[in-house]
């Protein structure tokens, strides 16, 4: 298993929508993470990763299995919301 990548950047427009980012997951745990989120009431958002979603250390190593993983995004759906 490749390292998890460590200077992936959260999106500022996702967290403004309300979305908190959770963690990075390899394409083949994401669905275990939509799963398990959907199953506890949340909203769940899938972000693939791009070269301009690291730092700068990251964007300079460019790891190509830094590509392969997925940030996973939840949010309490507003019907929900107090």
């Amino acid at each position: 298993m490749a390292a998890v990548p460590t200077g992936v950047l959260t999106d500022p427009d996702l967290v403004a929508q309300g979305w908190k980012r959770r963690y990075l997951a390899e394409p083949t745990r994401a669905k275990e993470a939509v799963e398990t989120y959907t199953a506890a009431g949340f909203e769940v958002y899938l972000q693939a990763l791009e070269p301009t979603d690291f730092s700068a250390k990251c964007q300079a190593c460019a790891a190509a299995g830094c590509m392969s993983y997925v940030v996973v995004y939840t949010r309490i759906p507003p019907e929900k919301t107090p």
